[in-house]
């Protein structure tokens, strides 16, 4: 009778494990929720204000990124710096005043800067009028010059854009010229142009004298005459600028 009692429990416990085989091995635990998809995110704009370009400085265009999750939306693109703008030295847009003068250097036979220095009005003109047999009145653009030789010279272009040049047989042409300073006393000077030469040189016994003015401050005016041909003549206005203060750098240092 127990053997009996011991043959069905064997055979129950072998039905239980071709049971549990005929299910594929261990019971499958419960199946685990899938979560709900992700809502997509919607942006937020919000407006990276621009800047405005100075003289000197770049500026940027209007942006756009969202306020949320900070991504750019619209990118900001770079205004170049406007520059200075001006014909007297002084800046039309910002009011920045750096002067009518600079330095400049005289350059060899390959073209390379020497250390030969020279003050001048390189970048913009000083304007006048000039008269002659065939014109009255008409636009004087002057370019002058101070160097370390001690000279003064003055480039005339007639029109605007012709160059006064000596190209007769004379060694030299003679000028007369008067200097008005800003006291209102006019002090009489020379000059000479020579012979296949684009400018006027103060003659050297007045050079001190116009340096005197141009070091000071002011509006000071040259009333150039050709003593040959009276009839040709020029006046030029040339502020002092910043004259004095390049003359001390460079001279006494």
């Amino acid at each position: 009778m127990k053997q009996t009692k011991k043959f069905a429990a064997l055979l129950l416990a072998l039905a239980m494990v071709f049971a549990l085989a005929a299910c594929g091995g261990e019971p499958t635990p419960a199946a685990t929720p899938t979560p709900p998809a992700p809502t997509e995110h919607v942006h937020t704009e919000e407006v990276i204000p621009g800047v405005d370009a100075t003289c000197t400085e770049d500026g940027l265009t209007e942006g756009v990124r969202c306020s949320e999750c900070g991504e750019i939306l619209v990118e900001q693109e770079v205004i170049p710096a406007l520059g200075h703008t001006t014909n007297t030295g002084t800046c039309e847009r910002c009011g920045m005043d750096f002067g009518m003068w600079g330095v400049d250097y005289y350059v060899d036979n390959f073209n390379q800067p020497t250390d030969e220095w020279f003050i001048t009005n390189a970048n913009y003109f000083f304007e006048g009028t000039f008269n002659n047999s065939a014109t009255v009145d008409s636009l004087l653009l002057v370019q002058a010059a101070y160097d370390l030789n001690n000279y003064v010279t003055f480039f005339l272009y007639e029109y605007g854009s012709s160059l006064v040049v000596n190209s007769s047989n004379m060694y030299y042409e003679e000028y007369d010229i008067t200097m008005r300073t800003p006291d209102g006393v006019d002090h009489p000077l020379t000059g000479k142009m020579y012979t296949g030469g684009d400018r006027i040189y103060i003659d050297d016994a007045y050079t001190d004298e116009v340096l005197t003015a141009l070091r000071g401050e002011g509006d000071i005016m040259f009333y150039i005459v050709n003593s040959d041909r009276t009839v040709e003549n020029y006046l030029v206005t040339i502020p002092a600028s910043n004259f004095g203060e390049l003359y001390d750098e460079m001279v006494q240092g």
